[in-house]
């Protein structure tokens, strides 16, 4: 079921930036030049893009990067400032950088209605081919980004545009529904707390002046009548169908035919979908980096965790080989750098260092790794042997909905500096431990561990959420990394399977990849839970889970142990820069935890802001949500948030308010939307969403 309510007011009387012009001049005349412009499509729909270029006579090789976020847009005082970090840095050894909004949002034309749509889609790919035939390219295109502008990559890639080269994939997954929207087939609150409302404020917002000049208002109709929240499809698509495999690498990763240079920290989320792209990739060349730091670029100055190192130069390297033909050794370096972890206390503020040191490899995942089965036996030991119990034998838990609260909040593409996991003791009380003796040396786990679980349940659908822990001397409990699998999509998630109350199933649970030593004198601990409420929606039927652990149901988990490299390889030749100022680190509006112990619920709260000079206008956005989860009925969850995006221009203010409510009972998923625009005050436009979607055994 979906409606919608419109109400509207005509643009003519809003006089919001009336520009005198529809192509900017260059703006800077030095080192670079940096020109706005706009580029039409097939259809017609002109796309906003921002030039970089070296200020120079003379054909380039050009990088392209494009996202919704708002990115081209008036320049910065100071061309160096502008972001990514690589884009001043490239233009001005010679590359002419490409940066654009994709369709329907920021300072383009069009409409957009879906996430990695079918025309934003199309749209990269005579992008590509537009680029190479200008008069500044030398008719070599190479791709750099994250997150966004990472996964979209992939997209153009497999799509394989002539000019196309080599692409520089930063921190993305390669399956949208598994490792970003529905993980082991359950829904990311994520998806709704913050993500959701906050791209339908940034979509419903006008186009800036300066850049679009007498089509602004035309340019913003256009929005307001057509666009849609991509929420919705979101919620619409339970399960992995078309919708996700048509944006997914993962569906059939030969497609890529171009070199590869995949980099990633393990404090992000995506290290498993990049590695993972690495090892199934088969491309003339590929490459891998995995640093320890979260979802920023190494350069960035508020990039945590350290050791910080600045990727430009590397990056330089691999488009000077693939772009320019420079013959600079770049084929002969070892293909993976990759940053072992050590222990660092947990705490809830992600440290500025992370202890640790680089090494290079030369494959991933690598070959020298000695596959170590951990056994789960009872009084809660870990061990090496299997189990020589009966088939009887087993542990048995009640579904808690509210275990996670320690886990912290995998939020977007990493884990939020200031929402770290803590220590585990308090959610192990309500957990399946399993622990191993204290170790009489160093173990280094390298690689793509995976729990084998013989399980049961009461209920027709239960989630098995497992985390892998570094115990200190102390006691102190660390997550390392963490896995989870709905029981109902043992086998596909396109066509989940409901569990048959008792019936024994073995579930293959991966755990996200990981490069970590577990010091001697530490020991190993597998928490297995049925819920973790900062990321994973709870499923909805009450239960009492169980673990099979006997001869006959050898439940496990599989670490790849890595002995010592021999010979060793060269370390890594890298620019080390300075500890990230944690004065430069944002700090959330709200983050919190609360148990209403009257009515029996957990509510998680977070806010955020960002805000920003540009020009003579700033913004500023402010998002906020709650999440309630009941502890007696699980299928009882309700998620509010609110995105307020306020656009301040000299004469005039444009405030894009978007509400939704996410909520969910035993039946289905239910999500509303609300946008309303005031311009000066004034209401301007409001438009309502309201869908339902069956639960699908989730």
């Amino acid at each position: 079921m979906l409606c919608f309510v419109l109400v509207m007011i005509g643009l003519s009387a809003i006089g919001f930036g009336q520009s005198p012009a529809n192509l900017s001049p260059p703006v800077y005349e030095g080192k670079v030049k940096v020109i706005h412009r706009y580029v039409p499509m097939r259809d017609g729909v002109e796309l906003a893009v921002r030039i970089t270029r070296p200020d120079a006579e003379g054909k380039f090789p050009a990088i392209m990067e494009y996202n919704p976020y708002r990115r081209v847009k008036p320049p910065l005082p100071d061309y160096r400032d502008e972001y990514p970090p690589a884009v001043p840095y490239l233009a001005e050894r010679g590359y002419v950088v490409v940066q654009y909004d994709v369709r329907g949002t920021g300072n383009s034309g069009g409409w957009s209605q879906d996430i990695y749509a079918a025309a934003e889609r199309r749209d990269a790919y005579e992008m590509v081919e537009w680029i190479a035939v200008q008069p500044w390219c030398n008719g070599n295109v190479g791709m750099l980004g994250k997150s966004y502008s990472g996964v979209v990559q992939w997209q153009v890639a497999v799509q394989n545009p002539p000019h196309l080269k080599t692409i520089i994939v930063r921190s993305a997954n390669d399956s949208v529904y598994t490792e970003w929207t529905y993980p082991g087939g359950v829904l990311r609150p994520y998806m709704f707390d913050s993500y959701s409302p906050h791209m339908t404020a940034f979509n419903f917002a006008p186009p800036d002046p300066e850049i679009a000049g007498v089509r602004w208002s035309e340019i913003w109709q256009s929005r307001l009548d057509n666009n849609r929240p991509w929420g919705i499809g979101y919620i619409s698509h339970p399960t992995e169908g078309p919708y996700w495999q048509d944006r997914s690498l993962s569906a059939d990763y030969s497609r890529v035919k171009c070199p590869v240079f995949v980099v990633v920290g393990w404090s992000d989320v995506y290290p498993t979908a990049l590695l993972r792209a690495f090892d199934r990739l088969d491309v003339p060349f590929k490459k891998a980096m995995v640093g320890p730091w979260g979802h920023w670029y190494g350069e960035e100055k508020h990039a945590v965790p350290g050791p910080r190192v600045d990727t430009r130069p590397i990056y330089l390297k691999w488009f000077d080989y693939w772009l320019k033909g420079m013959d600079n050794g770049v084929l002969e370096e070892p293909p993976v750098t990759v940053f072992v972890r050590k222990y660092n206390p947990p705490a809830s503020r992600m440290p500025l260092e992370e202890a640790g040191f680089w090494r290079a490899e030369a494959e991933w995942p690598i070959a020298r790794a000695t596959p170590t089965k951990l056994y789960f036996h009872g009084d809660g030991k870990l061990g090496r042997e299997p189990s020589t119990e009966s088939g009887e034998a087993a542990d048995s838990y009640d579904y808690k909905p509210t275990v996670g609260v320690t886990s912290g909040m995998h939020w977007g593409g990493g884990i939020l500096p200031w929402a770290m996991p803590v220590d585990q003791r308090p959610d192990e009380a309500y957990s399946l431990t399993y622990t191993t003796p204290r170790l009489e040396e160093d173990m280094e786990v390298s690689g793509a561990p995976r729990a084998t679980l013989y399980v049961s349940s009461t209920a027709e659908v239960a989630y098995f959420r497992v985390k892998l822990m570094d115990v200190a001397p102390d006691g102190t409990s660390k997550l390392v990394r963490y896995g989870g699998l709905s029981g109902t999509h043992r086998n596909s998630h396109f066509e989940p399977e409901a569990m048959a109350p008792g019936e024994v199933y073995e579930l293959g649970v991966d755990v996200k990849e990981m490069s970590y030593v577990f010091a001697a004198g530490h020991r190993i601990r597998v928490a297995i839970a049925s819920a973790d409420i900062q990321n994973a929606w709870p499923t909805a039927q009450a239960a009492v889970n169980t673990l099979h652990r006997s001869r006959r149901y050898p439940s496990h988990i599989l670490l790849p142990v890595i002995l010592e490299q021999r010979p060793k390889l060269p370390k890594p030749e890298l620019v080390e820069l300075p500890t990230a100022d944690p004065k430069l680190l944002r700090k959330p509006l709200e983050y919190s935890i609360t148990h209403d112990l009257v009515g029996n619920a957990v509510t998680v709260r977070l806010g955020r802001e960002t805000k920003g000079v540009r020009g003579e206008g700033t913004e500023r956005m402010v998002t906020r949500s709650r999440f309630t989860v009941s502890e007696g009925n699980p299928a009882d969850a309700v998620l509010a948030a609110t995105s307020d995006y306020v656009i301040k221009r000299p004469g005039s203010e444009v405030e894009v308010k978007a509400n939704e409510v996410t909520s969910s009972d035993e039946a289905a998923f239910h999500h509303v939307v609300e946008v309303e625009v005031t311009v000066n005050g004034a209401r301007h436009f409001q438009k309502s969403w309201s869908v339902t979607v069956p639960r699908k055994l989730n």
